[in-house]
């Protein structure tokens, strides 16, 4: 018979369901209330009701997030995974 903890994933399970995170982009003081909408391994970054970004997730860890579609800074995208990142790990 198979044991019950065969069946446990050690990664945590993506999001099925979009959800808000508020962020210091720019390190301005302004915080920017993002949507992020899952589908599958992609994440569709919206803010002020505009496409900010696509994310997809090639791998794990923060290098594993690569920008499809925007065209955000490249220390603004790490902020984003780095977020994105944490969320996924406490849910």
């Amino acid at each position: 018979m198979i044991e019950e903890e065969d069946f446990e994933l050690d990664e945590p399970q993506m999001p099925q369901e979009a959800f808000h995170l508020e962020m210091d982009l720019y390190d301005t003081g302004d915080y920017y209330n993002l949507l992020f909408i899952p589908c599958n391994d992609v994440f569709i970054v919206v803010t002020e009701n505009e496409h900010f970004t696509t994310m997809v997730r090639n791998g794990e860890g923060t290098d594993a997030w690569e920008q499809r579609d925007g065209q955000i800074e490249d220390e603004v995208f790490e902020k984003l995974a780095i977020a994105l990142g944490n969320y996924i790990d406490n849910q």
